[in-house]
């Protein structure tokens, strides 16, 4: 696609976030959301908006050339995600669940479900190319360990006697066979050339039907092929096949190539745009700064004669706050306004000052009061009921976002530079020379300001001291009592000293304790695994008012929700201090689901989309590591040291429930429990906006921990579950079509989805390896795929356990934002009944 596109993409944004301002905050008083589910109704709406403009300024900033206009959209998009991301978690206070249902409302806007996929930037991944590519050859030189998955299964499990002793009948019949069917053969081979020496026949009929064969065989391929084409086209016309793909004609190519070409051609803009900005500068402040300085000097000097000549004496010199301001200008009118705003702020604070005296009497009278005996009994009588929180406060703040401010700053800056520009002499999209101009005149002035800005103070202080000097001729001067010389010093407000964490490598280089993570296989290199890889369909069935006190996520929902608590917030800095509303920092998640649900394989996706290292803390990868309580101390230390670094990073720890495990079964020598105080002390480090660091833990065991002392270690708490029907057909789709896609029409698919009911993304990937092995792919050419092959293999794996949707479904229950959930939707009605039947029984 052209510029003009992606510049009308730019323009749409714009225009949905200007029809958003109205929405945002309703000016009509009776417009006002008060109940919840209202708001929970007008805050998805907005959701699903900024979702929908968050990918068109994300596609803009990604293909655009234009480096000024780039600059401005990548401003945008950060803004955009930290509103979005305000947004969903003011949604999840207002359900009290991180999963929500908005299958009515896209509905009502015409959307389908793929609407909502949250895209992660990717200027995020292209920015740290380099770094990324630096950190993963280090880790290969060093021969870091790989990144192991959790419990899996073997790919061919252990044969019994019986099954080995078929296996080899089977074999050996089949080498008779082939012997006896080689000597067949033989016999008639020989048979033949006793008929052909014995029957002598003319040559010339020889040749004749040797001619009529070879034509034979010859239209006999012709057709074959003909009838082959003519059959591929009419599949690929019905949708049953797909078309084979040229790399000359492949629309998917071309889109690649052209992309390619616009990174480097954004590449060399880039640093014509960088070369522009210091050639100008130094240009304007060679040719344009003199006369700047000496049009300020000669302001100053009309300034303050014009103020002596009104006022009878001398300005005081402006601030250097107001000195700094991009529109200040010398006035008499400012400076007389601002020494009455002066003079009021002073009379002000005096009074405030004499109102605190006053207050301060009245409570020392007030503390000389005898209390009353009956205090106690006033103070029990006396207690307020406490306020029960609004569910809808922090929405009624929602609209005191600086990111909001952010966006609006864009729309302005947009409507006044970009949108009526004519750019038919700029057909290449390079920068703005005028822009540029613009801007560095008013750098190069704000420097001259402050360079002159002692100088001038110093002339009207010469001015001042001149003035007094003639004035005071001939008088004979009092002398004011002068300050003590040696009057007591102040000293120095020592604050409380904040307790620092002690660095226990302080005297080590980054490098040593990377090489020593390596060593000890807690820093592992992994797999490239794309966030794309991790496949399902939505749920399409649940209203958006649901009532289910624990919601069960689709795959996509699951996925879109670790982008905006991991990765969004993990990459991009776009909390500045000054925000008046900021939202929690997702530092630790726990994710836990059934075995082969795909919970490593999402923390490598994570990993490869953001360019984050993994540490490995799993109990069992540490186990005879770092032996001792010194050791343990030692080890979290450098763990996290190097993860804070050197981020973006991930902690990813493995089997955490057994860390805390109430008892640890005694077959498990790997003493996980040992880490568990020191990596709740460091978790503490990470919570901070500006670290890069996230800790991602897995389990399939959740129940086996300790619920009280394990749930309140982690900010968000995710399930996992297994893949609905219309995920399991996407999955064995997509397995089968990765390693034999021709034979995708012979599978009967949806009885293979039938079939693996309640059976795990990594049973049916299990499968498909079993079947389709390098020797059986080899053979498809003359012996093509059955669907018995893949039911034989999937009768052959264990059975599920129908009770563990059951225990995970009680572990949910544990968690505080179901316990809020259920609070939320049934209300305090069965923690009122117990206290009630308690006082019966005591009647």
């Amino acid at each position: 696609m052209s510029n003009v596109t992606y510049n009308k993409y730019w323009g749409d944004a714009i225009v949905a976030l200007h029809e958003l301002k109205d929405y945002e905050n309703p000016i009509d008083p009776a417009m006002q959301i008060k109940e919840r589910e209202i708001a929970f109704q007008h805050m998805s709406v907005l959701y699903i908006k900024y979702i929908q403009i968050y990918r068109k300024l994300e596609d803009s900033y990604d293909e655009l050339l234009h480096p000024q206009k780039r600059r401005l959209l990548r401003d945008a998009v950060i803004a955009c995600i930290g509103r979005l991301l305000e947004i969903k978690h003011i949604l999840v206070d207002l359900e009290s669940t991180d999963f929500h249902n908005y299958n009515d409302i896209l509905i009502n806007m015409n959307l389908t479900p793929d609407s909502l996929n949250v895209s992660i930037p990717r200027f995020l991944k292209e920015e740290r190319i380099s770094t990324v590519q630096s950190q993963r050859s280090l880790l290969y030189s060093l021969n870091a360990k790989d990144l192991a998955f959790g419990n899996t299964q073997a790919l061919f499990p252990e044969l019994s006697l019986t099954d080995a002793i078929k296996i080899i009948q089977i074999n050996e019949r089949g080498r008779q066979g082939k012997l006896r069917a080689k000597y067949m053969q033989d016999i008639k081979a020989q048979a033949l050339k006793e008929k052909e020496l014995n029957g002598a026949e003319d040559q010339n009929d020889g040749t004749t039907e040797a001619v009529r064969k070879i034509q034979r065989v010859f239209r006999g391929y012709k057709d074959r092929l003909k009838y082959k084409k003519e059959m591929k086209n009419e599949l690929i016309f019905l949708k049953m096949e797909y078309p084979t793909q040229d790399a000359k004609t492949d629309p998917v190519m071309k889109v690649q190539q052209d992309r390619n070409r616009r990174k480097l051609l954004q590449q060399q803009f880039e640093e014509d745009y960088l070369q522009a900005l210091i050639t100008t500068k130094e240009k304007i402040l060679r040719m344009e700064g003199p006369d700047m300085k000496e049009a300020i000097q000669d302001e100053f000097r009309q300034w303050y004669m014009e103020f002596k000549r009104i006022n009878g004496k001398f300005p005081e010199f402006p601030t250097e706050e107001a000195w700094n301001m991009p529109d200040f200008k010398f006035s008499v009118e400012n400076s007389l306004a601002e020494a009455a705003a002066a003079k009021a702020e002073l009379e002000k604070a005096e009074a405030a000052k004499a109102n605190q005296k006053k207050g301060d009497k009245k409570e020392a009278k007030a503390e000389k009061k005898p209390e009353k005996k009956d205090g106690k009994k006033g103070d029990k009588k006396g207690k307020e009921p406490e306020e029960e929180e609004d569910p809808t406060l922090k929405f009624k703040q929602y609209g005191e976002s600086e990111n909001l401010k952010q966006l609006d700053s864009h729309e302005n800056t947009y409507n006044n530079n970009w949108k009526s520009k004519d750019e038919s002499d700029n057909f290449a999209q390079k920068h703005d020379q005028e822009i540029i101009k613009a801007n560095k005149r008013k750098e190069v002035e704000a420097e001259i300001k402050k360079d002159v800005f002692e100088i001038l103070q110093d002339e009207l202080k010469n001015l001042k001291l001149a003035v007094e000097r003639d004035g005071a001729k001939g008088k004979k001067g009092k002398k004011g009592k002068g300050g003590k010389k040696g009057g007591k010093k102040g000293k120095k407000d020592k604050g409380k000293k904040g307790k620092k964490e002690k660095d226990l490598t302080a005297n080590r280089t980054l490098e040593s304790l990377v090489e020593e993570l390596v060593k000890a296989g807690i820093l592992q290199q992994f797999a490239s695994c794309s966030l794309s890889s991790f496949i399902g369909t939505f749920n399409l069935i649940s209203s958006t008012t649901s009532k289910d006190i624990v919601i069960t996520p689709s795959l996509p929902e699951l996925k879109r929700t670790l982008i905006e608590y991991c990765v969004l917030p993990l990459t991009v800095p776009f909390v500045p201090e000054v925000t008046t509303m900021k939202y929690p920092k997702v530092a630790t998640v726990l994710l836990f689901g059934p075995s082969g649900s795909g919970k490593t394989m999402l923390v490598q996706s994570l990993a490869t989309e953001i360019g984050a290292q993994i540490f490995n803390l799993s109990p069992r990868n540490t186990a005879g590591q770092f032996i001792g309580k010194a050791n343990v101390v030692k080890m979290i230390h450098i763990v996290f040291k190097v993860a804070r670094l050197q981020g973006p990073s991930i902690i990813y720890i493995d089997g955490a429930e057994m860390i805390f495990a109430k008892k640890v079964p005694k077959d498990d020598t790997s003493d996980p429990k040992r880490i568990k105080k020191d990596l709740t002390k460091a978790i503490k480090l990470i919570r901070d906006h500006s670290e890069k660091v996230i800790l991602i833990a897995t389990t399939n065991k959740p129940w086996d921990g300790d619920a009280k002392t394990m749930l309140p270690v982690f900010d968000k708490i995710m399930y996992v579950p297994k893949p609905d029907y219309g995920s399991r057909l996407l999955v064995w789709t997509q397995f089968i079509k990765e390693k034999a896609p021709e034979q995708l029409r012979n599978i009967n698919t949806s009885l293979l989805t039938r079939m693996s009911d309640n059976f795990s993304v990594g049973s049916i990937k299990l499968v498909c390896d079993r079947v389709m092995t390098a020797r059986r792919i080899r053979t498809l050419r003359y012996k093509r795929l059955h669907t018995d092959e893949f039911v034989e293999q999937l009768l052959n794996l264990p059975p599920p356990n129908p009770e563990e949707s059951k225990l995970f479904k009680d572990f949910c229950e544990k968690t505080s934002l179901v316990k809020q959930r259920n609070l939320l939707i049934n209300g305090p009605e069965e923690e009122e009944i117990e206290p009630a039947k308690k006082g019966a029984k005591k009647k």
